[in-house]
C-alpha cells in the first residue's frame, strides 16, 4: 500500500488532466453501451415492420457516436501520454538530483550499472505502470461497471448470470499476482547485474584488451545474459499459465448465455432483441476479463520497478547539512584534527590522528599503500564524517558548516583524474564556469598545461573523449590541476 500510495503522490501534481482523462474514459465507455440499444432496437422494431426511417436515424445516430469517439479517443491518448511523460520527466529529475546528495558511502556500496538499471529501465516501467496499469485498470473497470449497469437495465436475470464468473476471474488473478511477482524481482535485479557487468567492462575494455581477456569477458557476459532470459522466460511461462485459463472463462460466459437466454425465450421471459442486445453486453464485460491476466503481469512489474526507485529515493544521506549552519569569521585555511578516528564500517582507517595545518604551510602526507592518505583528506571536505574526534576548519568544526560553503573552500586534484566529455576550456572551467578565458588560460600555464593544449587540434575548444581518453595521463592531471588552481580554493588537496 506504500507504494501505491507513492504512485499517487507522483500522479498528485497532474490530477487536473487526470481527472480530465477519466472523465473522457467515462465518456467514451458509455457511447459505447449506445450499441447494444441499437442493436436491440433494429431486431425488435425495425426488422418486424421493416422501419427504414427508424433504420436511418439510428444508423445516424450510430456514426455520430463513432465520430464523436474518434475525437475523444485522440484526446485521451494525448492526455495520458502527457501525464505519464511527465511524471516519468519528474522522476527522473528528482532521482538524479537525490544522487546528487548522497554521500560517498552510497557509491562505495551501490555500483553504477545498478544505478542506469534503475533510472532507465524501472522508470520506463513506471511509465508503463501508468498508462496500461492505473489509466488501463481504470477504463477496463468502467467498461465493466457501465457494461454491467446497461445489460441489467436490458434484463437482470442474465447480468446476475454472467456476475457469477466474476469470483473465478478474481481468485484467478489473485494467484496469478503472486506467482509472477518474485519472478518480476528476479528480473529487474538481474538486469541490474548485467547492466553493471556492462558498464564496468566497457570501461574497462582496454585493460581487457591488455590483457587479452576478451573472451572471457564474453563468456562472463554470456552468462549474466543467460540468467536475465531465463527469468523472463520463467515469467513468460507463468504468465502464459494463466492467461489461457482466464480466457477460457470470459468465452465461456458467451455459450452460457445464449443457453440461459434461449430457456427465457421458451419462458417468454425475454425477447429475441434484449437477448441479442445482451450479447453485446457480455463481448464487453469479457473484455475486462480477457485481459485481467495481462493488467496483473503489467502492474506487477510495473510495481516492482516503483519499489526500486522507492528504495532509491527514501535513501537519505549519511553526510547532512546541520539545521543552523556556522561559518567561521574568515576564510584563511586553516586545519586541525584533533584526536581523529574514521572507520569504514567496521575498518579502521585512521587512527587518533593530530594535525594541524597553518594558512599558507604546505604539508605532505605520505605512507604505504592503504594506510589511509585518501581518507585523510576526503574527511576535509566532509564526504565522510568522522567516527572520533574532531575536524575544523578555520576553527569551526566541519558538522557545523554548510556543505557547500566548507566544499567552496576546497579544490581537490583528486588520484584518479576524471574530465568530461567537453572541451579542454569547459573541463578547466568546471569549478568556476563564470571564469573568463584569460583566467582559464592563466591557470593552464600554472598548471604547465598550456604547451600540450595549444598544440592540440582545436587548443582550448579540443573536446578531450570520455574521461579525458584521447589524453595521457600526465596530460589529464595538468588538466585536473589546471582546473583546480582556476578554483582559487583556500585549501588546496593533491591526493
Amino acid at each position: 500500500m506504500d507504494t501505491y500510495r507513492r504512485i499517487l503522490q507522483w500522479l498528485k501534481p497532474y490530477r487536473g488532466k487526470l481527472t480530465a482523462c477519466v472523465i473522457l474514459i467515462t465518456l467514451l465507455t458509455a457511447l459505447r453501451m449506445i450499441v447494444p440499444y441499437i442493436t436491440k432496437a433494429v431486431v425488435n422494431d425495425v426488422l418486424p415492420d421493416r422501419n427504414m426511417t427508424l433504420l436511418l436515424q439510428l444508423c445516424g445516430l450510430l456514426i455520430g457516436a463513432t465520430v464523436i469517439r474518434g475525437a475523444m479517443t485522440y484526446a485521451r491518448g494525448m492526455l495520458i501520454e502527457d501525464i505519464s511523460q511527465s511524471v516519468v520527466y519528474d522522476l527522473r529529475t528528482g532521482l538524479y538530483g537525490h544522487m546528487q546528495e548522497l554521500s560517498y558511502s552510497f557509491y562505495d556500496t551501490h555500483h553504477i550499472g545498478e544505478i542506469m538499471s534503475r533510472m532507465t529501465g524501472d522508470i520506463e516501467g513506471v511509465r508503463t505502470l501508468i498508462v496500461n496499469g492505473v489509466l488501463g485498470i481504470i477504463e477496463n473497470a468502467m467498461m465493466f461497471i457501465l457494461s454491467l449497469i446497461g445489460m441489467g437495465l436490458m434484463s437482470w436475470r442474465l447480468t446476475l448470470l454472467m456476475l457469477c464468473f466474476c469470483p473465478l476471474v478474481a481468485f484467478v488473478a489473485w494467484r496469478l499476482h503472486h506467482k509472477i511477482r518474485p519472478a518480476h524481482v528476479a528480473v529487474r535485479e538481474q538486469n541490474a547485474v548485467l547492466n553493471t557487468r556492462t558498464q564496468e567492462n566497457i570501461a574497462g575494455v582496454r585493460l581487457v584488451k591488455a590483457f587479452a581477456r576478451e573472451d572471457y569477458e564474453k563468456q562472463r557476459f554470456e552468462t549474466e545474459n543467460q540468467k536475465v532470459l531465463n527469468f523472463h522466460l520463467r515469467a513468460t511461462r507463468i504468465w502464459s499459465n494463466y492467461f489461457p485459463l482466464l480466457d477460457m472463462i470470459a468465452r465461456l460466459s458467451i455459450p452460457v448465455l445464449l443457453l440461459s437466454g434461449a430457456f427465457l425465450l421458451q419462458r417468454g421471459m425475454l425477447d429475441i432483441g434484449t437477448l441479442v442486445g445482451a450479447t453485446g453486453f457480455v463481448w464487453m464485460l469479457m473484455a475486462p476479463m480477457r485481459q485481467v491476466a495481462g493488467f496483473v503481469n503489467m502492474t506487477t512489474n510495473g510495481i516492482v520497478s516503483s519499489e526500486k526507485l522507492i528504495y532509491y529515493l527514501s535513501l537519505g544521506s549519511r553526510v547532512k547539512n546541520p539545521k543552523e549552519p556556522q561559518a567561521p569569521a574568515r576564510r584563511e585555511g586553516r586545519v586541525d584534527f584533533n584526536h581523529v578516528t574514521f572507520k569504514y564500517g567496521d575498518q579502521t582507517a585512521l587512527e587518533d590522528i593530530d594535525l594541524h595545518v597553518s594558512p599558507g604551510q604546505a604539508v605532505a602526507v605520505m605512507g604505504a599503500t592503504g594506510m589511509g592518505k585518501t581518507s585523510l583528506v576526503t574527511l576535509l571536505g566532509r564526504y565522510y564524517d568522522v567516527t572520533k574526534g574532531s575536524l575544523l576548519v578555520d576553527g569551526v568544526d566541519v558538522r557545523k558548516q554548510a556543505l557547500q560553503d566548507l566544499r567552496n573552500t576546497i579544490g581537490v586534484v583528486m588520484q584518479e583524474t576524471f574530465l568530461y566529455s567537453e572541451t579542454i576550456a569547459e573541463n578547466i572551467r568546471f569549478g568556476r564556469p563564470d571564469a573568463t578565458q584569460e583566467q582559464v588560460e592563466a591557470a593552464a600555464r600554472a598548471a604547465q598545461a598550456e604547451d600540450f593544449i595549444l598544440a592540440s587540434q582545436h587548443g582550448y575548444d579540443t573536446i578531450v573523449g570520455e574521461r579525458g581518453m584521447g589524453l595521457s595521463g600526465g596530460q589529464k592531471q595538468r588538466l585536473a590541476l589546471a582546473r583546480a588552481i582556476l578554483y582559487d580554493p583556500s585549501i588546496l588537496v593533491l591526493d
